[in-house]
C-alpha cells in the first residue's frame, strides 16, 4: 500500500483553524437579562417594580417567553396613585391586610398591560389592535382571607369576554389610544430583554369599566 504524503504546509492548512479578526466574522452577543433584570437595571421603573412584587408577578414575569410589557415610569404610577385608593394602598403600606389577599384586582390590571407575544415594530402612520393577557371576569364570592397559592400566576382564558382576553388599540407612539389614534399613553423609551420587550409609557393603563359591552 502506498501512503501520500502531504506537503507540511497543506497539513497546516488542514489541521489548524486560521483567526479571523471581528472585522471578518463579527462576534453575535445574546441577550441573557429578563424583564425583571431590565426593570432592575433602569431607576425610571422602580414603582413598577415594586407593585409587581406585592402582586406577586415577579416569577410570571421571568416564566413568561416572548412578550411585550407596557411599563409605567415612576411619574406615571405616582400621578395615578393619586386618584386611586387600591393602587395606593397597595403600594405605600407595607402590613396592608386587604381583603383580597392575593392582589387580584391589582394583578388584573397589570395584566392589561402585557402582551403575549413581543413587538418589536409598532404600527406606522396607523393603529393596531393587540389581545393583552388580561382576562377580565366577575368574581362570584367575595375574596377569601386563605393564603394565596403560590405563584407564578399566569393568566387563566375564561371570564366574561366569552373565553378572549381584553384588547389594546396601539398607535406608532402611544397606547390605549382610541379609534382616531387619539389619547391613551406616550412611549417614551424602550428596552429590550432575553424573555420579551419593554416600552416606557407616561399613564398607567386602565381596563374599560364594562369589559362585557365594550366595543372596540
Amino acid at each position: 500500500m502506498r501512503l501520500c504524503l502531504l506537503p507540511a504546509t497543506l497539513l497546516t492548512l488542514l489541521f489548524v483553524s486560521p483567526v479571523l479578526s471581528s472585522s471578518q466574522y463579527p462576534l453575535t452577543s445574546t441577550l441573557s437579562t429578563t424583564l425583571v433584570d431590565a426593570l432592575s437595571n433602569d431607576p425610571n421603573y422602580t414603582s413598577l417594580l415594586h407593585l409587581l412584587q406585592r402582586a406577586r408577578l415577579i416569577p410570571t414575569l421571568n416564566k413568561l417567553n416572548g412578550c411585550t410589557l407596557f411599563a409605567p415610569t415612576n411619574d406615571a404610577i405616582r400621578q395615578y396613585l393619586r386618584g386611586n385608593d387600591l393602587w395606593r394602598s397597595a403600594f405605600h403600606d407595607d402590613h396592608l391586610l386587604l381583603n383580597d389577599n392575593v392582589h387580584e384586582q391589582l394583578r388584573q390590571q397589570l395584566f392589561y398591560h402585557l402582551l403575549n407575544h413581543t413587538t418589536q415594530e409598532l404600527p406606522n402612520h396607523s393603529t393596531r389592535i393587540y389581545k393583552t393577557l388580561h382576562y377580565p371576569r366577575v368574581l362570584l364570592d367575595p375574596p377569601s382571607r386563605d393564603p394565596p397559592p403560590s405563584p407564578p400566576w399566569l393568566p387563566i382564558p375564561g371570564g366574561t369576554l366569552g373565553g378572549e382576553p381584553q384588547l389594546l388599540r396601539v398607535s406608532e407612539s402611544s397606547v390605549g389610544v382610541d379609534a382616531f389614534g387619539k389619547g391613551g399613553a406616550k412611549i417614551v423609551n424602550t428596552s429590550t430583554a432575553g424573555n420579551g420587550i419593554i416600552y416606557g409609557i407616561t399613564k398607567v393603563l386602565e381596563p374599560p369599566g364594562d369589559l362585557g359591552k365594550i366595543s372596540l
